[in-house]
């Protein structure tokens, strides 16, 4: 009985530092004429909206990344109010290191949007914030 405790707190234990890992989320950036730029390790990684973000309005993103630097996933979520996470998508039909998305609308007429973007640089995973905005 001692033994099947011991085994079932050690795998509770090895679950719980594994599922429940931070991201490091320590690179922000602010859009600055639809673009934004981050240092790595292993060179710059930086993201392009194809057009100014509208609500309601297909939004499509570039993504530049560095050899060895891959994009794992990317949500945006509302800042000044909270709408949950917006997926963005890379599909098989769009060029390479392309996203679509699309943005709630609000009654707000400013809306403070956040696109966070996970990334995976060997075995380490981080998540990038890119601050933006849209006017109705």
């Amino acid at each position: 009985m001692v033994y099947i405790l011991l085994v079932l707190a050690l795998v509770f234990g090895v679950y719980l530092a594994n599922v429940n890992e931070e991201l490091n989320t320590s690179s922000t950036c602010t859009l600055l004429k639809n673009e934004c730029h981050f240092s790595t390790p292993k060179g710059q990684f930086w993201l392009k909206f194809e057009q100014t973000p509208v609500a309601e309005e297909e939004l499509n993103i570039f993504f530049g990344t560095p050899e060895g630097i891959k994009v794992k996933n990317a949500y945006i979520e509302g800042v000044n109010m909270y709408m949950g996470k917006t997926p963005v998508i890379f599909e098989d039909g769009l060029p390479a290191n392309t996203a679509v998305t699309f943005l709630g609308s609000c009654n707000l007429e400013e809306m403070q949007w956040a696109l966070y973007v996970e990334t995976k640089v060997d075995a380490k995973s981080e998540l990038f914030r890119i601050d933006f905005s849209t006017y109705q």
